[in-house]
């Protein structure tokens, strides 16, 4: 939960593994648990007669996968658990107590992206399945693991150059196809081929008109083929919202929310209405362009700004979105190490300087070098040369205020090295 920031997903699809049900009903009490419906339909091969098996379970199959309604799929189900003696299979009977944790129509009213089941991590399985046993060294599992990266790079690397190089052709003259051509991958480009195409075989009549909205019939007509089942269509005029029987757009395509209004639908229609009605009014004339397009640049930093709960101050003033992005610059180069003397600090260069002891005075603070009396030259007596005596190791100098002792040192080159003292 902490990794997730403590929001708990609306759906976790596991397999039927009892510790796992229990932690997800402590830890994520408001999430609901999907069992894999893959692990489920595995296990018939197992629980039922073989017989049986191979002459029933592609008619079970589509009842639990194209069964759109919860009362639809009872029917069906229970119509063949009849027909096929299956209802004394103890197995089965188990299932369908827990159908509205497997079954999809139970379950499409919540988002899932149209999974039903474990299929990331059972993909990821299949692939390192190819390359991995459990009789692999650990020095034979980096090797193999390695090689199998590099598989998949060489696949991404295919798929990238028939993209970047080969263009689909167009099945229509729509704009739109011709625009999704340059945005999508040939995969991707495919699917939505698929789907204008198809969108061009439904017959939608208009059914009933109720309070506040209205039902339509929508069924799809292919030349040689049968038409499809109805499907019932509801549109809620106040909140422009539409509702289809077969709930695949909230069990793939967007989260829906049980209240129509907060729906990501409803949302988008009301802000398209007004952002249509804006856009015709400002596209009137150039002064009103250019000002629109200022205030959208700023109107959309400030949407930004505002988090998932909602909490935006209406009473803040409009200058803040106006207030100019702080740019981060590259640092300044500094001196790397070994380049000369380490850089101190002034705390530790005045630390130093405390500590040093004058070798003349004994005073603390400074030394010889920056002694303050040792640097004066006026407390130095002015002698007759007939006074100082070169041969002698100490002479005595007088005055009327100060007596003061002369020790010869080692004549240098420099010149004669003296200690004076008080």
């Amino acid at each position: 939960m902490e990794s997730i920031s403590n929001h708990a997903p609306p759906l976790m699809i596991t397999d039927q593994d009892a510790a796992i049900a229990k932690a997800i009903s402590i830890v994520m009490p408001l999430t609901f648990h999907m069992y894999c419906i893959w692990h489920i339909l595995n296990k018939f091969s197992e629980k039922i007669n073989a017989m049986v098996y191979n002459e029933q379970y592609h008619r079970l199959v589509n009842i639990i996968k194209n069964s759109e309604s919860p009362a639809e799929f009872e029917e069906r189900w229970n119509e063949t658990m009849v027909t096929t003696s299956l209802h004394c299979n103890e197995w089965l009977q188990s299932m369908y107590e827990i159908r509205d944790r497997w079954v999809p129509a139970y379950v499409k009213h919540i988002f899932s992206a149209g999974m039903s089941s474990s299929q990331r991590s059972e993909s990821g399985h299949s692939f390192l399945k190819k390359y991995i046993n459990r009789k692999n060294s650990l020095m034979g599992f980096i090797t193999r693991f390695n090689r199998a990266l590099s598989h998949q790079r060489h696949e991404e690397l295919v798929a990238n150059h028939i993209d970047l190089n080969e263009q689909p052709r167009l099945m229509s003259s729509f704009m739109m196809e011709a625009q999704m051509v340059q945005i999508y991958t040939k995969k991707v480009f495919t699917l939505f081929q698929i789907e204008v195409d198809k969108s061009n075989v439904y017959i939608c009549s208009k059914r009933a008109t109720f309070e506040g909205g209205k039902t339509y019939a929508v069924q799809r007509f292919e030349a040689g083929k049968n038409f499809d089942r109805p499907r019932e269509l509801t549109y809620y005029v106040e909140n422009d919202f539409v509702s289809c029987s077969c709930h695949t757009f909230e069990f793939e395509g967007t989260n829906m929310d049980d209240s129509s209004i907060n729906s990501l639908m409803a949302r988008h229609g009301l802000l398209a209405q007004q952002a249509s009605l804006l856009v015709d009014n400002a596209a009137l004339t150039d002064a009103r362009s250019t000002f629109l397009l200022g205030e959208l640049e700023m109107l959309n930093l400030r949407v930004m700004q505002v988090d998932d709960g909602g909490d935006f101050d209406k009473n803040k003033s409009s200058s803040k979105s106006r207030e100019v992005q702080q740019v981060i610059q590259n640092p300044n180069s500094v001196r790397a190490k070994g380049c000369g003397k380490r850089l101190k600090s002034s705390k530790e260069m005045a630390k130093n300087r405390c500590n040093r002891q004058c070798s003349v005075y004994g005073a603390n603070g400074h030394d010889k070098r920056t002694c303050p009396k040792f640097n004066d030259r006026s407390n130095v007596p002015n002698l007759p040369e007939s006074q100082y005596d070169n041969n002698n190791s100490e002479d005595v100098w007088r005055r009327d205020d100060a007596t003061f002792t002369s020790i010869a040192c080692s004549s240098n080159r420099d010149g004669m090295n003296f200690t004076f003292g008080m």
